[in-house]
């Protein structure tokens, strides 16, 4: 396991404060990977941290991300947006999430 994936992992689990899931800890560690990959160039965590937040809801945490790739010209499928902006929630924003974004028996 490379160090990278044991971070995202064990945040995943502290975030979620207990064991995730497999498909938890798995959309975890690709939503960060993918958000390192090609947003991080741009994006440092004062971006997500500012008191006056342009988003106010997951879904809209999911549009900007969507717009994003869009500009970026990343494509990302519908799960790789999920899984991005999955992370930036549990990381920064903690909006309540949609069940059937967040439910953790996707398999």
């Amino acid at each position: 396991m490379t160090g990278r994936l044991w971070y995202a992992m064990l945040a995943a689990l502290t975030i979620a404060g207990g064991a995730p899931s497999d498909a938890a800890a798995a959309d975890a560690a690709q939503g960060r990977a993918l958000y390192d990959t090609r947003c991080v160039g741009c994006h440092d965590r004062s971006v997500h941290g500012r008191t006056a937040r342009a988003a106010q809801s997951f879904e809209q945490v999911r549009g900007y991300v969507v717009n994003w790739d869009r500009q970026t010209g990343a494509l990302w499928r519908d799960d790789e947006i999920d899984a991005v902006t999955r992370y930036l929630n549990e990381r920064y924003y903690r909006f309540p999430c949609p069940a059937a974004v967040c439910r953790t028996d996707r398999g």
